[in-house]
């Protein structure tokens, strides 16, 4: 059975029949230069898939937009709206579904953004919201397939709160510290970077967004573009929190590289911009020529992860 990326391109980017709008897959977004440069992207939120069983609905609902929204920022775009396909359970009652909209209206006040149609059914099943997102004044030239060795890897902040809440999650802790309800409230509430990708879409040469793991998608940067590249786990920003746990042995550095949903940018840019970044962004590594990632440890020593499970699997 083929993989996700083997079936994205054996069978479904076929389908895309050069269209150049589809950008043959490879990006975040599809891209429309004759309509104000807008750009369209979908995502699909599933309970126990993509939130644990259990998770309130308005939550669900909230945070599948804010995730869907995190494509955006990869082209430096500015959300108009979104259409969201709702499947929801056939034993919800009038507060269930006042729930959701209450949700959805979180994320849409918060970015500005209006819900432009979709569709409603029920089903003997859990949650599943489907949303596709429409932004406007994109720059075409971003995307996964521009890095260039030299380039400086930049990411927008702290990775692996959101894998440690999940873990929370998971575990069904019930932990009453502030830093664990924090990690949790990172996982299930994600702030897309919109200001910061319109910030930096003059410069990054490319951009994506970190939905399946830093690793996983810096991977993405790279045979995209044909290069390799060097992280140094020194440079990494872990939060104070995320630091605990790796300390107290409970998770390693590449369990928080691996985890996913940070929905920080992964960018890279050339040397020369160095100073036009934030000072919520930092530099972990740089793009070299090998064809390959490696991890360089605090004491000197190289992973080479290029082998084994970069980050989350969606089949």
């Amino acid at each position: 059975m083929e993989n996700e990326f083997e079936f994205i391109k054996n069978k479904l980017k076929p389908l895309t029949f050069s269209k150049k709008e589809a950008r043959g897959l490879s990006d975040d977004c599809a891209l429309f230069e004759n309509i104000k440069d807008l750009v369209v992207s979908v995502d699909s939120s599933i309970e126990g898939v993509h939130v644990p069983e259990g998770t309130d609905i308005a939550v669900q609902a909230r945070r599948a937009v804010l995730r869907s929204i995190s494509d955006l920022a990869t082209f430096g775009s500015s959300p108009i709206c979104a259409f969201i396909a709702m499947s929801l359970p056939s034993s919800f009652e009038q507060q269930d579904f006042d729930k959701v909209a209450d949700g959805l209206k979180k994320a849409f006040l918060e970015y500005d953004i209006f819900l432009a149609g979709g569709d409603i059914t029920t089903h003997n099943g859990l949650p599943i919201f489907s949303v596709t997102v429409f932004g406007d004044n994109a720059n075409k030239e971003l995307g996964r397939n521009k890095s260039k060795p030299g380039d400086l890897i930049v990411v927008s902040g702290p990775i692996g709160d959101s894998f440690l809440g999940l873990e929370l999650l998971n575990k069904n802790l019930k932990s009453s510290s502030l830093e664990d309800k924090n990690l949790i409230k990172k996982f299930l509430i994600p702030e897309p970077k919109i200001e910061l990708g319109k910030n930096i879409k003059s410069f990054a040469t490319s951009i994506i967004d970190i939905s399946d793991g830093v690793l996983s998608e810096l991977n993405h940067l790279c045979k995209n573009s044909g290069v390799g590249s060097e992280v140094y786990i020194r440079d990494i920003p872990f939060s104070s929190y995320a630091k605990k746990y790796i300390t107290s042995n409970l998770y390693n550095y590449k369990d928080l590289l691996c985890g996913g949903d940070d929905y920080e940018l992964l960018y890279t840019i050339d040397p020369k911009d160095k100073k036009l970044i934030d000072e919520n962004s930092f530099i972990i590594g740089k793009i070299n020529s090998k064809n390959k990632i490696s991890i360089y440890l605090e004491d000197g020593n190289i992973i080479d992860i290029n082998d084994g499970i970069l980050g989350y699997k969606h089949f």
